[in-house]
């Protein structure tokens, strides 16, 4: 069996960056480790309506996840050689971080995964493509297909989500 999952490796800052964005979930995760490098933005999701970005400002708050990743896609657009992208929260954020950088063609050389902070992952149906939020546990009823789905050790990078088999799907 093949085994994929997120690629998680020693959250610390990566020096042979020219430039680097720190993305979390959550005011209260913490720096990668090691020495801060000169050129470094922060960006945090707040969770407020009253949060708008400052355009360049090296410390930005957003009001959602999901502004903070379409930022982050507009971003990358013109993003140059030397960026390294840093990302910490739970399961799902980082799994949305990667889909991103993915997408704009990073490698996983210049993408760092902080450990997660809850265990909850994304898991979809493979019988009936249904997207399922949360999954704390190896096995669940798809409440699209309505089939026991096993959790398997393989995520998907593409789709973002781990995989969920079922011997009884229709």
């Amino acid at each position: 069996m093949t085994y994929s999952n997120l690629p998680f490796r020693k959250f610390r800052f990566d020096m042979t960056g020219t430039r680097h964005l720190f993305i979390r979930q959550d005011p209260d995760c913490a720096l990668p480790e090691g020495a801060i490098p000169a050129i470094l933005s922060v960006w945090t999701v707040k969770r407020q309506s009253d949060v708008l970005p400052e355009e360049h400002a090296p410390d930005v708050s957003f009001r959602s996840v999901a502004h903070v990743l379409e930022q982050l896609a507009s971003h990358l657009q013109t993003a140059r050689v030397g960026l390294r992208i840093y990302a910490a929260g739970n399961i799902q954020f980082l799994s949305d971080v990667v889909k991103v950088t993915d997408g704009a063609g990073l490698s996983v050389e210049e993408v760092f995964l902080g450990p997660p902070t809850f265990p909850a992952r994304r898991v979809m149906c493979i019988h009936c493509d249904t997207m399922h939020d949360n999954v704390s546990h190896d096995e669940l009823t798809c409440y699209g297909c309505g089939g026991l789905l096993s959790v398997r050790p393989h995520f998907s990078r593409r789709i973002g989500a781990y995989m969920g088999v079922s011997e009884t799907a229709p």
